[in-house]
């Protein structure tokens, strides 16, 4: 299958051509993500700022500055210097040349077929553990939080730190205001996930979002420290203005206990254990049965730890998308539908981690 694949869809890499179309110059149009930690400023604010997003079109394949005049873009030593001291753009032999990956419309349709065989591939390797684990959910009646465990805490988190663990992902160049990995597509997918977390002491607070729901908006803004403090070993509140202040995104029942779950790393509880086994089988499928080092080849990647980063991301999507169409998680209430969500259905996206420090 693997041969296979190769030989249909990656017998060339397509380049962008130097005119670029309409709907490339709006970087709306593009699906940015980063694998990153920033002091101050997100790299994508330098992308966004003046024309450099522009620039880094035009730079995608490598011009010289004559090459770069040539096509009538304005642009300033200053920002050449810029986007080349935050590692957007590097300069060899007086060419110019992006120094991150931006994949075109033909791109990244081979790297998402590319991930669905990958996903296909892996997906009975955990679907069992991942039935087990919204089993295991729907015996505490917290059912309708498996899609966002199995997002934000499984396969969006967990995987991420074996990742780091076992060295297949490094750290990269710490200079400058970022580091990590930072890449565009396009066209961007349907659904368009992510997680926001906060920590406090030995507690982490996660909420998954959507950008179609807005329910969630100022969830921070609350005292979640309070809220940590007030939760008894048995899963109660305690303090009735936590209660008060928190119930009002469904957080408890009638009788004040907890409706989100807590994932215990710190006494290993059941929610943890099954968690990991999912990983224990994703993580060496991944590596063993996938030719990471073709992908990376064929892409053209810095090295292995970028294609793992940007392939995975990919296969992450492509799994949720198994797991939901083989009816083994439901999409929460306020991700389908959005404008009949009510505020208590925040909970269905929220859980809260003790970690083991």
């Amino acid at each position: 299958m693997k041969k296979i694949f190769i030989l249909f869809f990656f017998l060339s890499v397509p380049m962008l051509s130097l005119a670029q179309p309409a709907d490339y110059n709006n970087i709306d149009n593009w699906k940015s993500i980063c694998y990153c930690s920033y002091n101050l400023i997100h790299p994508q604010t330098i992308v966004k700022a003046d024309n450099n997003w522009q620039l880094l079109l035009a730079l995608r394949n490598g011009l010289s500055l004559v090459q770069l005049d040539s096509l009538n873009i304005s642009y300033t030593q200053s920002q050449l210097l810029l986007l080349r001291s935050q590692r957007l753009v590097r300069r060899s032999q007086n060419i110019y040349t992006t120094a991150i990956p931006i994949f075109d419309k033909e791109q990244t349709i081979n790297m998402r077929t590319h991930s669905q065989v990958i996903a296909n591939n892996l997906y009975s390797e955990i679907e069992q553990e991942c039935r087990d684990l919204v089993a295991h959910l729907s015996l505490q009646n917290k059912s309708s939080n498996a899609f966002s465990i199995l997002f934000s805490y499984v396969l969006d988190g967990l995987m991420w730190e074996r990742f780091e663990k076992e060295g297949i992902v490094t750290e990269r160049d710490r200079t400058g205001i970022w580091s990590g990995y930072y890449w565009f597509l396009t066209p961007k997918r349907a659904s368009q996930w992510g997680t926001n977390s906060l920590s406090i002491g030995e507690f982490e607070f996660s909420v998954n979002w959507s950008v179609v729901e807005d329910i969630t908006d100022g969830l921070f803004d609350n005292d979640f420290e309070a809220l940590f403090k007030s939760i008894t070993k048995d899963g109660f509140i305690s303090d009735q203005k936590v209660f008060d202040e928190f119930s009002v995104f469904g957080f408890f029942d009638q009788n004040s206990a907890l409706t989100i779950p807590i994932i215990n790393e710190k006494e290993r509880n059941e929610l943890c254990t099954l968690s990991d086994r999912i990983i224990d089988k994703l993580l060496p499928a991944f590596m063993t049965k996938e030719n990471i080092e073709t992908f990376k080849i064929l892409h053209q990647f810095g090295d292995m730890s970028e294609a793992v980063v940007i392939i995975y991301h990919e296969v992450m999507w492509d799994l949720m998308d198994l797991l939901l169409k083989n009816n083994v998680i439901q999409s929460p209430t306020i991700f389908l539908s959005p404008e009949n969500a009510k505020s208590t259905d925040a909970a269905d996206l929220c859980f809260i981690v003790i970690r083991n420090s």
